[in-house]
């Protein structure tokens, strides 16, 4: 007759523990309906901008076009709900040079000067769109890729019923690079505004 080890004992309460642990519930989502469009604001940006850093581990971070006025046209105290779509051709280079891996590529997205509310965007606004993409060729040459994104913020009117929406590039090399380099080419940015 075999005993069994002190690590096959813990091992099996472990699992059994696991099992009847109930499963956390998953982020709460925001779900928003019933609500009209009142507006769409079409934005085209024929001009480039580059977020870009040359040393080990550094981030960067670039103003990249706006702030566009955008009208909500609620009565004072009241919301409206801007649906912000992006699709941006970006070009990603590692340590100023191309290859390798290691990099964040992130658009900032700022509305009133703040992050969006419901977003999905971070506490500053940004929206990752890459992590650890590169080109590979020989030489390294870099390709403009289309990175779309979406975002949702809440308003509400106070002084004003104009609000400003402005856009930023960043990149932070996270793979010790020697740097990273952003940069933003043509892009358009639809708004459409939605009331109660």
């Amino acid at each position: 007759m075999r005993f069994p080890s002190m690590f096959e004992i813990v091992a099996r309460v472990a699992l059994v523990a696991a099992l009847l642990l109930p499963t956390p519930a998953a982020t709460a989502q925001t779900v928003i309906s019933n609500e009209t469009l009142a507006s769409t604001t079409f934005v085209v940006n024929k001009q480039s901008a580059t977020a870009k850093c040359g040393t080990v581990g550094c981030s960067a971070r670039a103003s990249w076009f706006g702030p566009i006025s955008i009208t909500c046209p609620a009565p004072t105290g009241q919301t409206c709900t801007f649906h912000i779509s992006l699709d941006a051709k970006t070009t990603i280079v590692l340590g100023g040079h191309g290859g390798g891996s290691g990099s964040i590529g992130s658009y900032q997205f700022l509305v009133d000067g703040a992050a969006p509310t419901i977003g999905p965007t971070d506490k500053n606004g940004d929206y990752l769109f890459e992590r650890d993409v590169y080109t590979v060729s020989t030489p390294a040459v870099a390709s403009r890729q289309s990175y779309p994104a979406s975002v949702l913020a809440t308003v509400t009117n106070s002084n004003s019923n104009s609000h400003a929406i402005a856009l930023g590039l960043g990149c932070k090399d996270i793979g010790n690079e020697g740097g990273c380099q952003t940069t933003a080419h043509w892009t358009t940015m639809r708004v459409d505004v939605f009331q109660p």
